[in-house]
Protein backbone atom coordinates (compact mmCIF):
# COMPACT_ATOMS: atom_id res chain seq x y z
CA UNK A 1 0.00 0.00 0.00
CA UNK A 2 1.38 3.44 -0.75
CA UNK A 3 1.86 6.50 1.27
CA UNK A 4 -1.00 8.09 -0.21
CA UNK A 5 -3.36 5.18 -0.10
CA UNK A 6 -2.57 4.62 3.46
CA UNK A 7 -3.27 8.02 4.55
CA UNK A 8 -6.51 8.10 2.52
CA UNK A 9 -7.89 5.14 4.61
CA UNK A 10 -6.52 6.75 7.70
CA UNK A 11 -8.64 10.31 6.66
CA UNK A 12 -11.71 7.74 5.53
CA UNK A 13 -11.54 6.21 9.30
CA UNK A 14 -11.65 9.49 11.14
CA UNK A 15 -14.51 10.80 8.87
CA UNK A 16 -16.79 7.88 9.07
CA UNK A 17 -15.62 8.20 12.90
CA UNK A 18 -17.33 11.53 13.00
CA UNK A 19 -20.64 10.51 11.05
CA UNK A 20 -21.12 7.50 13.64
CA UNK A 21 -20.18 10.18 15.99
CA UNK A 22 -22.89 12.16 14.73
CA UNK A 23 -25.22 9.52 15.05
CA UNK A 24 -24.48 8.42 18.42
CA UNK A 25 -25.67 11.78 20.12
CA UNK A 26 -28.72 10.97 18.44
CA UNK A 27 -28.89 7.43 20.69
CA UNK A 28 -27.55 9.71 23.74
CA UNK A 29 -30.38 11.73 23.60
CA UNK A 30 -33.42 9.88 23.02
CA UNK A 31 -32.43 7.09 24.51
CA UNK A 32 -33.61 8.17 27.92
CA UNK A 33 -35.99 9.86 26.97
CA UNK A 34 -39.71 8.40 26.73
CA UNK A 35 -41.96 9.24 23.75
CA UNK A 36 -38.69 9.20 21.37
CA UNK A 37 -37.14 6.63 19.64
CA UNK A 38 -34.09 6.11 17.05
CA UNK A 39 -36.10 6.47 14.05
CA UNK A 40 -39.12 8.65 14.87
CA UNK A 41 -38.71 11.82 14.04
CA UNK A 42 -36.52 10.98 11.35
CA UNK A 43 -34.78 13.97 11.88
CA UNK A 44 -32.96 16.07 14.09
CA UNK A 45 -34.34 18.94 16.16
CA UNK A 46 -33.83 21.09 18.28
CA UNK A 47 -34.06 20.05 21.98
CA UNK A 48 -35.50 23.63 23.16
CA UNK A 49 -37.83 24.88 20.35
CA UNK A 50 -38.24 21.65 18.57
CA UNK A 51 -37.45 23.07 14.73
CA UNK A 52 -35.68 20.67 12.36
CA UNK A 53 -32.39 20.73 11.99
CA UNK A 54 -31.35 20.55 7.93
CA UNK A 55 -28.70 18.36 6.77
CA UNK A 56 -25.85 22.03 6.53
CA UNK A 57 -26.54 22.14 10.28
CA UNK A 58 -26.09 18.73 11.01
CA UNK A 59 -22.43 18.28 9.27
CA UNK A 60 -20.23 16.96 12.54
CA UNK A 61 -18.07 19.49 14.14
CA UNK A 62 -18.04 22.02 11.57
CA UNK A 63 -22.19 23.12 11.70
CA UNK A 64 -21.40 23.68 15.76
CA UNK A 65 -18.29 25.67 15.16
CA UNK A 66 -19.85 27.94 12.38
CA UNK A 67 -22.98 28.62 14.43
CA UNK A 68 -20.55 29.56 17.35
CA UNK A 69 -22.54 26.76 19.30
CA UNK A 70 -25.97 28.06 18.67
CA UNK A 71 -29.04 26.93 16.90
CA UNK A 72 -30.05 28.92 14.15
CA UNK A 73 -33.77 29.26 14.48
CA UNK A 74 -34.08 30.27 18.25
CA UNK A 75 -29.87 30.88 19.16
CA UNK A 76 -30.23 28.95 21.97
CA UNK A 77 -27.04 27.05 22.55
CA UNK A 78 -26.00 23.74 21.63
CA UNK A 79 -24.22 21.77 24.21
CA UNK A 80 -20.37 21.26 23.75
CA UNK A 81 -20.87 17.63 24.47
CA UNK A 82 -22.00 17.37 20.68
CA UNK A 83 -18.71 18.43 19.02
CA UNK A 84 -17.30 16.30 21.72
CA UNK A 85 -18.57 12.87 21.34
CA UNK A 86 -18.01 13.66 17.26
CA UNK A 87 -14.33 13.97 18.09
CA UNK A 88 -14.06 10.93 20.58
CA UNK A 89 -15.79 8.55 17.85
CA UNK A 90 -13.55 9.95 15.25
CA UNK A 91 -10.26 9.34 17.19
CA UNK A 92 -11.85 6.20 18.37
CA UNK A 93 -12.58 5.21 14.81
CA UNK A 94 -8.88 6.06 13.76
CA UNK A 95 -7.58 4.15 16.69
CA UNK A 96 -9.38 0.74 15.98
CA UNK A 97 -8.53 1.22 12.32
CA UNK A 98 -4.94 0.85 12.76
CA UNK A 99 -5.19 -1.61 14.99
CA UNK A 100 -7.05 -3.98 13.10
CA UNK A 101 -7.49 -2.49 9.79
CA UNK A 102 -10.74 -3.10 7.45
CA UNK A 103 -12.15 -5.75 9.10
CA UNK A 104 -14.94 -7.58 10.72
CA UNK A 105 -13.42 -6.91 14.07
CA UNK A 106 -12.98 -3.21 13.34
CA UNK A 107 -16.47 -2.48 13.07
CA UNK A 108 -17.32 -4.53 15.78
CA UNK A 109 -14.47 -3.38 18.41
CA UNK A 110 -15.27 0.35 17.35
CA UNK A 111 -19.45 -0.68 18.33
CA UNK A 112 -18.16 -1.66 21.84
CA UNK A 113 -16.18 1.77 22.42
CA UNK A 114 -18.72 3.91 20.93
CA UNK A 115 -21.58 1.84 23.33
CA UNK A 116 -19.38 2.78 26.02
CA UNK A 117 -19.36 6.55 25.08
CA UNK A 118 -22.46 6.72 24.92
CA UNK A 119 -23.07 4.61 28.17
CA UNK A 120 -20.76 7.23 30.17
CA UNK A 121 -23.00 10.24 28.77
CA UNK A 122 -26.31 8.88 29.08
CA UNK A 123 -25.37 7.49 32.98
CA UNK A 124 -23.55 10.80 33.71
CA UNK A 125 -26.85 12.87 33.20
CA UNK A 126 -29.56 10.46 33.69
CA UNK A 127 -27.74 7.84 36.66
CA UNK A 128 -29.30 4.92 34.01
CA UNK A 129 -27.79 2.75 31.72
CA UNK A 130 -30.38 0.96 29.34
CA UNK A 131 -30.53 -2.51 28.52
CA UNK A 132 -31.21 -1.88 25.08
CA UNK A 133 -27.58 -0.35 24.55
CA UNK A 134 -25.84 -2.84 27.06
CA UNK A 135 -27.74 -6.39 25.95
CA UNK A 136 -26.85 -6.01 21.97
CA UNK A 137 -23.57 -5.38 22.32
CA UNK A 138 -23.15 -8.24 24.57
CA UNK A 139 -24.87 -10.37 21.82
CA UNK A 140 -22.31 -8.46 19.34
CA UNK A 141 -19.26 -9.22 21.75
CA UNK A 142 -20.36 -12.88 22.19
CA UNK A 143 -20.36 -13.25 17.98
CA UNK A 144 -17.04 -11.91 17.69
CA UNK A 145 -15.31 -14.29 20.16
CA UNK A 146 -16.67 -17.23 18.58
CA UNK A 147 -15.61 -15.66 15.17
CA UNK A 148 -12.54 -13.96 15.29
CA UNK A 149 -11.01 -15.89 18.45
CA UNK A 150 -8.42 -14.23 20.07
CA UNK A 151 -5.97 -15.62 23.28
CA UNK A 152 -6.69 -12.88 25.42
CA UNK A 153 -9.78 -13.87 26.12
CA UNK A 154 -8.46 -17.03 28.10
CA UNK A 155 -5.05 -15.98 28.23
CA UNK A 156 -2.25 -17.20 26.59
CA UNK A 157 -1.43 -20.11 29.00
CA UNK A 158 -5.08 -21.21 29.06
CA UNK A 159 -5.14 -20.78 25.18
CA UNK A 160 -2.33 -23.21 24.48
CA UNK A 161 -3.42 -25.55 26.89
CA UNK A 162 -6.60 -26.22 25.74
CA UNK A 163 -5.87 -26.25 21.90
CA UNK A 164 -3.29 -29.16 22.94
CA UNK A 165 -6.25 -30.67 24.34
CA UNK A 166 -8.12 -30.83 21.17
CA UNK A 167 -10.63 -27.92 21.65
CA UNK A 168 -11.98 -26.01 18.62
CA UNK A 169 -10.59 -22.39 19.10
CA UNK A 170 -14.34 -21.06 18.56
CA UNK A 171 -15.34 -23.11 21.39
CA UNK A 172 -12.68 -21.23 23.46
CA UNK A 173 -13.66 -17.95 22.89
CA UNK A 174 -17.35 -18.42 23.56
CA UNK A 175 -15.74 -20.05 26.93
CA UNK A 176 -14.07 -17.30 27.28
CA UNK A 177 -16.56 -14.44 27.03
CA UNK A 178 -19.11 -16.73 28.94
CA UNK A 179 -16.49 -16.78 31.32
CA UNK A 180 -15.32 -13.18 31.39
CA UNK A 181 -18.68 -12.06 31.43
CA UNK A 182 -20.04 -14.01 34.17
CA UNK A 183 -16.87 -13.01 36.33
CA UNK A 184 -17.43 -9.18 34.99
CA UNK A 185 -21.12 -9.26 35.66
CA UNK A 186 -21.00 -11.44 38.76
CA UNK A 187 -18.29 -9.35 41.05
CA UNK A 188 -20.51 -5.90 40.73
CA UNK A 189 -23.79 -7.63 41.39
CA UNK A 190 -22.49 -9.34 44.43
CA UNK A 191 -20.81 -6.13 45.84
CA UNK A 192 -24.02 -4.35 45.41
CA UNK A 193 -26.08 -6.94 47.03
CA UNK A 194 -23.66 -7.29 50.14
CA UNK A 195 -23.40 -3.21 50.63
CA UNK A 196 -27.03 -3.06 50.50
CA UNK A 197 -27.67 -5.66 52.76
CA UNK A 198 -25.08 -4.26 55.53
CA UNK A 199 -26.18 -0.37 54.38
CA UNK A 200 -29.71 -1.03 54.05
CA UNK A 201 -29.35 1.19 51.11
CA UNK A 202 -28.68 1.20 47.28
CA UNK A 203 -25.03 1.42 46.34
CA UNK A 204 -24.77 0.47 43.06
CA UNK A 205 -27.14 0.73 40.03
CA UNK A 206 -29.29 -1.71 38.37
CA UNK A 207 -26.98 -1.38 34.86
CA UNK A 208 -23.51 -1.41 36.59
CA UNK A 209 -22.98 -5.21 36.97
CA UNK A 210 -24.37 -6.05 33.18
CA UNK A 211 -21.81 -3.12 31.80
CA UNK A 212 -18.98 -4.94 33.47
CA UNK A 213 -20.08 -8.44 32.28
CA UNK A 214 -20.02 -6.14 28.54
CA UNK A 215 -16.65 -4.93 29.25
CA UNK A 216 -15.39 -8.90 30.44
CA UNK A 217 -16.97 -10.22 26.87
CA UNK A 218 -14.79 -7.82 24.67
CA UNK A 219 -11.46 -7.33 26.80
CA UNK A 220 -11.43 -11.09 28.62
CA UNK A 221 -11.23 -12.10 32.44
CA UNK A 222 -7.64 -10.84 32.63
CA UNK A 223 -8.77 -7.07 32.09
CA UNK A 224 -11.99 -7.36 34.61
CA UNK A 225 -10.24 -7.15 38.04
CA UNK A 226 -7.55 -3.83 36.42
CA UNK A 227 -10.55 -2.35 35.10
CA UNK A 228 -12.69 -2.32 38.02
CA UNK A 229 -9.56 -1.40 40.33
CA UNK A 230 -8.69 1.82 38.16
CA UNK A 231 -12.47 2.96 37.49
CA UNK A 232 -12.24 2.70 41.25
CA UNK A 233 -9.75 4.52 41.72
CA UNK A 234 -10.79 7.62 39.30
CA UNK A 235 -14.34 7.21 40.88
CA UNK A 236 -12.82 7.82 44.30
CA UNK A 237 -10.45 10.83 42.91
CA UNK A 238 -13.58 12.29 41.34
CA UNK A 239 -15.35 12.59 44.27
CA UNK A 240 -12.57 14.00 46.23
CA UNK A 241 -11.66 16.70 44.01
CA UNK A 242 -15.84 17.53 43.72
CA UNK A 243 -16.00 17.37 47.50
CA UNK A 244 -12.66 19.71 48.05
CA UNK A 245 -14.21 22.35 45.29
CA UNK A 246 -17.08 22.65 46.71
CA UNK A 247 -18.70 21.87 43.12
CA UNK A 248 -21.83 19.11 43.13
CA UNK A 249 -22.82 20.14 46.87
CA UNK A 250 -25.44 22.50 46.66
CA UNK A 251 -28.05 19.96 47.60
CA UNK A 252 -26.08 18.03 49.83
CA UNK A 253 -22.80 16.50 51.44
CA UNK A 254 -21.17 14.78 47.91
CA UNK A 255 -20.76 11.28 49.67
CA UNK A 256 -24.71 10.77 50.36
CA UNK A 257 -25.52 12.05 46.40
CA UNK A 258 -25.71 9.50 44.17
CA UNK A 259 -22.79 8.94 42.15
CA UNK A 260 -23.00 7.15 38.59
CA UNK A 261 -20.87 4.71 38.10
CA UNK A 262 -21.38 3.79 34.55
CA UNK A 263 -19.13 6.42 33.47
CA UNK A 264 -16.20 5.28 35.30
CA UNK A 265 -15.85 1.85 34.54
CA UNK A 266 -16.53 3.12 30.40
CA UNK A 267 -13.54 5.32 30.81
CA UNK A 268 -11.19 2.24 32.65
CA UNK A 269 -12.15 0.07 30.04
CA UNK A 270 -11.61 2.32 27.39
CA UNK A 271 -7.80 3.15 28.92
CA UNK A 272 -7.50 -0.68 29.57
CA UNK A 273 -8.13 -1.02 25.95
CA UNK A 274 -5.65 1.38 24.49
CA UNK A 275 -2.85 0.58 27.05
CA UNK A 276 -3.73 -2.63 28.57
CA UNK A 277 -0.74 -4.76 27.03
CA UNK A 278 2.10 -2.02 28.68
CA UNK A 279 0.12 -1.84 32.00
CA UNK A 280 0.68 -4.92 32.83
CA UNK A 281 4.33 -5.09 31.37
CA UNK A 282 4.80 -2.05 33.29
CA UNK A 283 2.86 -4.18 36.39
CA UNK A 284 5.30 -7.10 35.97
CA UNK A 285 8.31 -5.54 35.30
CA UNK A 286 7.88 -3.53 38.61
CA UNK A 287 7.78 -6.58 40.62
CA UNK A 288 10.43 -8.50 38.61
Amino acid sequence: MTGFAAIALKVAAFVLGLAFGSFLNVVIFRLPREGLALDRPRRSFCPICAAPIGWRDNIPVLSWLLLKGRCRSCHSRVSWRYPLVELVAAFLSLFVFQVEGLTVRYFLTLYFLLCLTAVAFIDLEHLIIPDGLVIPTIVWGVILAVLDPLPYLVGDNYWFALLDMGWNPRLIGLVGAAFSFILGFGILFLTGFLYQRVRGRVGLGDGDPPLMGLIGVYLGWMAVFPVLFLSSVLALLSVGVLALTGRGTEEGPIALRPVPFGPFLALAALIWSFFGPAIFAWYFNLFA
